[in-house]
Parts: C-alpha cells; structure tokens; sequence
C-alpha cells in the first residue's frame, strides 16, 4: 500500500472521528436552549412577585413620609407651597376651612393690610358667631402674620361679622371670645360697608353698559347680556331666555304696554330670578317677543343702591 493511500484512509478515519464527535456534542447541547429558556422563565416569574412586593412597601413608605417635605395637614401643604402670594395663601388657607359652598376674597390695603372676606351663600342664613369662630381658627393659626381682619358676610352680602387683629390674636389662641368681645365683633360688622358693594364688569359698546345676568326659572337657568336701562321700569329679556327657563302659557299671562325706540310693544309678564353677581331678586319680567334684546330695569334695583361708572365699564351694586 502506497504512502498516499495510507494518508488517505488515515484523513477519512480522522474525519469521520470528528464528525462522530461533532454529531455526538450536538446531540448532547440540543436540549440546552430549551433548558434555559424554561430557567430564565422561571427566575421572572419569580422575580415579578418580589418586584410587585417591593413596589407595594416603597409605595406605602411614600404615603406615609410624603408629608415630611411638606407638612403633616393640608394646611402645611398648602402653606409650604412655594412661589405663591400672600393673598392667595390666605385665600386658599380659608377655602379650605370654610365649609362648600361659601366663598372668600382677599383685600390687600396700603401693601400690607390683609383683609379676608368670608361669603355666605345666597340660600344660608347667617349663622351665629360661635359657629364662625371655629372655622376661622385654622386660617388665623396659618395666615396670623399678615392677616389683619376678618369680615364675614351674609346671604345679601352685607358686612355682620367683623374680627380686628386683637380679635384674631384670640382666636389664634384658642381663647373663647367673651360675650363683650362678640357684641364688639357684630357692631363692627355692621359698621363695615366698605366692601358691601359688588362690583359688576360690563361690556361698553357705544357708551352702552351691557351687563352678564343669570336668570332661573322653573325649568333651569339661562345666561345673557342685559342692555342697562335706567329709564325702563321693568326688566325685559327675550323670548328665547324665557323659554329656556321655563313653560309659562304666554297666551293667557298678564300684558302690559311698554314705550321702546321702535314704539309701543304689548309684552306678557312673567317671574323670573335674576342674578347679578350673586344677588338674586325675584321679579317680574316682560318677555320681548319683538327681538332678541334684552334690557335689565329698575325693578331689580329696588331696595339696593348702585353707582355706574363708565370709565371702569364697571357697576356697584349693593343693599340698602
């Protein structure tokens, strides 16, 4: 046997030895991918637990800490909060403590006077000041160094509480205020009518006010754009706002005749709620079933005063 033939069978041997081995490696590592795959599914399902756990605990560590940077109430957090004025902290402060539906605003005298004006709503009678004086706590405890006074106001948004800096001190101590100090507090709110006035922005057009109304009736409320006349005796407003708020038979209402630019019109009357800046009066309305104008008379300014101030396009209105 030649040499060359000896190497040949030598080559194949070797090779087939590799490809043996080969085949016997491959078959031994096929089942490896799977064998990890079925690993690496378990560790994430075993891991997506603990993950959820710690989630959880971090989570609750939050809530319970949270208040650390910024105060234990939602008092300390709203006055923590930064990059805000002081008439909105005091303001915010008494949203907060006063009860729904009651409003408030901040007057700000010679820079640093603070008044609060606490409102009642429109159907709440005044309740007694033994009441108001809890509600006022928090706010003085938190606003104490730049709130000077404290005036509350009834339903027809006339002065009848008036709390002065050494009343507040009082307050913010948790004294009770004395019988004396009470009577003090209602002679001086009825005293205080510098802020009695609403002030009611209205559109000028043509030297014209026309001022924002709300009106209610038994089937809702509308809003419009009343024309002020002060030489019309009797709120007109359109037909549409009439329907809209109610369902009266206008075949069979009482009519009454009304002198306009275009001349005599014959209107039916109705009842209606206006609201002018929160206050309401229940009048008789003539419906315009001419047009669509509306004209607010003098029937809603019946035992209130009002100043017009044209410069402004601005209306002051408050009870007698």
């Amino acid at each position: 046997m030649t040499l060359v033939k000896k190497l040949s069978i030598l080559l194949v041997v070797i090779t087939a030895g590799w490809a043996i081995q080969i085949l016997w490696i491959v078959h031994q590592n096929a089942n490896i991918p799977t064998r990890i795959s079925i690993e690496e599914a378990n560790s994430r399902r075993q891991i997506e637990p603990k993950y959820k756990q710690k989630l959880r605990e971090l989570e609750h560590e939050y809530q319970s800490k949270k208040h650390l940077a910024t105060g234990d109430t939602v008092f300390d957090r709203i006055f923590n909060a930064p990059d805000q004025t002081i008439d909105r902290l005091i303001e915010l402060i008494a949203q907060e403590a006063l009860p729904a539906g009651w409003t408030c605003e901040v007057k700000v005298e010679e820079f640093t006077h603070f008044i609060l004006l606490v409102y009642l709503p429109h159907n709440e009678d005044a309740p007694p000041i033994d009441r108001i004086t809890p509600l006022l706590q928090p706010i003085v405890k938190y606003c104490d160094a730049y709130l000077s006074d404290i005036a509350v106001f009834d339903r027809r948004r006339k002065s009848y509480l008036f709390f002065d800096k050494s009343m507040l001190t009082q307050l913010k101590s948790g004294e009770r205020l004395s019988p004396d100090v009470k009577q003090l507090a209602t002679a001086q709110g009825s005293a205080f009518t510098r802020f009695n006035s609403i002030t009611v922005k209205c559109e000028n057009y043509q030297s014209q006010l026309f001022l924002p109304i709300d009106i209610s009736g038994p089937s809702g409320i509308a809003t419009c754009r009343a024309l002020l006349d002060t030489g019309a005796s009797t709120t007109m407003l359109s037909y549409e706002i009439i329907a809209q708020t109610g369902r009266d038979n206008l075949d069979t209402a009482t009519r009454r005749s009304f002198s306009t630019a275009n001349g005599t019109i014959n209107c039916p009357i109705v009842r209606r709620e206006v609201n002018i800046g929160g206050l309401r009066k229940n009048i008789e309305i003539a419906v315009n079933q001419d047009d669509s104008i509306s004209l607010l008379g003098m029937n809603y300014f019946e035992g209130m005063e009002y100043i017009i101030d044209f410069g402004k396009s601005a209306i002051y209105i408050w009870e007698k």
